[in-house]
Parts: C-alpha cells; structure tokens; sequence
C-alpha cells in the first residue's frame, strides 16, 4: 500500500472514531427519558410550572416522540406552543437527525474498518505505535473543554454561543414563557447537564480507547524484546 493511501485510511479511520464516539455521546441525553425525569422534583418543576409531574412526563416525552420518531402532529403534551417555539423545535429535529445519520454510518464504516485491518495490519499508521483515533479524539475533548470552562465563566453568554452557531440566523430559539410555556419545564440546568454528561460519555469512550491502545502498545513492546532474545540466542 503506498504511503498517500495509507496516510488516507488513517485520515478516514480517525475522524469516523470520533465522530462515532461523539455522536453517540449525544444520543445518550437524546434516548435517556430517564435523565429528564431526574430534574423534575429537585428544580420543583412542578411548582414552577403548575402542572403535574406526570403531566411534565407525558410533555416530554410527546415532544421528544415528535422530534425523534416524526410522529405527527406536532406535540408538547399539555403544553401550548407558538409557530415560533414550533419552528425552533422544528430545527433542533434536524440536528438529532443529523446525529442518528452520523452514528449510524460511522458505526457501519467503523465496523468495515475493524475487519479489514484484521486482515491487513498495516492499513493504517500507529503513530508512537497507538492507534490515531487517539490524537483526532483529543479535538472534540478540546472543544467541549473550552465551551465548558466557557460556561463555567458566563453562562448566559454561552447559551447564546451555542445557538448562534447551531443556529446560525435565527432568533426563534428565544422563548417567551408566556407563548411557550414548556420553556418553564426545560430548566437552563437541564441543558447544563446534558453537556455534561455528553462530554462524559464521550470523555470515558477516549479513556477506555486510551487504555486499550497503551495496555496493546505495551504487550507489542514485550513481545519483540522477547522474539528479539529468541533471534538473538538463536545465532549464537
């Protein structure tokens, strides 16, 4: 295999990891129900909103079936909505789409990788002898790193950073409690979660791919000094 190919095939291998560990990563929050129904009593959303917390259950996840499943109609449960608040929902639908398409190709071609390098070891460079997907992870740990300690530093601020930029040229995604009252149910901390345990997921993915490839480099290490001491006892 000549070098620009191989140089490729590592290309390729590297970001479809990462996109794979990413976009799995932020279907966790996406799939877990579980996760929402945490935050009702501890943010006494029940109080904040006035409506049950079976009623806030139902909502959710008539919202969420509606985004991720294309139920149709349009739904937010008990909750009233604005074209506009629709609209916003609307394009977050996009995005979770977005990531289903991601996860599943990139799990497919993640797999088609793994089998042909079973049977061709060299198919693509191991920089330091650890695998490359190592160095391209590191990206999106840098990322969602600084946006966190962004976070940390001006909340607000980076609330609207984020949408600005998933979101380019709109403003839809500003609520008016009174129009969409659901916003009230969608406490900012929720969100903040999220990205937590988004960059969790994905930040425990990096360590267990970082383990395996240092524990890999190390048995690759003793076997040839040991193949080596064979060789060399052998001659002489």
């Amino acid at each position: 295999m000549n070098k620009f190919l191989k140089f490729l095939n590592t290309l390729v291998y590297s970001i479809v990891v990462t996109l794979f560990a990413l976009s799995f990563s932020i279907a966790i929050p996406l799939f877990w129900r579980g996760f929402y129904y945490l935050h009702i009593d501890p943010y006494h959303l029940v109080e904040v909103t006035g409506y049950s917390k079976s009623d806030l259950i139902f909502s959710f996840n008539e919202l969420m079936d509606s985004l991720m499943f294309f139920k149709t109609p349009f739904s937010e449960g008990v909750f009233p909505f604005s074209e506009s608040g629709k609209s916003h929902f609307l394009d977050c639908q996009f995005l979770f789409v977005l990531d289903y398409v991601i996860l599943i190709i990139s799990a497919v071609l993640l797999v088609i990788y793994l089998i042909l390098r079973r049977k061709n070891k060299n198919l693509i460079y191991r920089p330091f002898n650890i695998s490359s997907s190592i160095f391209m992870m590191l990206v999106p740990v840098i990322l969602l790193g600084a946006l966190g300690i962004y976070a940390l530093i001006d909340v607000n601020s980076a609330f609207e950073f984020f949408h600005k930029v998933f979101f380019p040229g709109k403003t839809n995604w500003v609520f008016n409690s009174y129009t969409d009252p659901i916003i009230k149910a969608l406490p900012e901390e929720f969100f903040i979660h999220c990205g937590i345990l988004i960059l969790g997921v994905y930040l425990l993915i990096f360590i267990v791919n970082l383990i395996y490839n240092l524990i890999k480099k190390d048995k690759v290490g003793k076997n040839k000094i040991y193949y080596s001491r064979r060789t060399h006892n052998a001659i002489y």
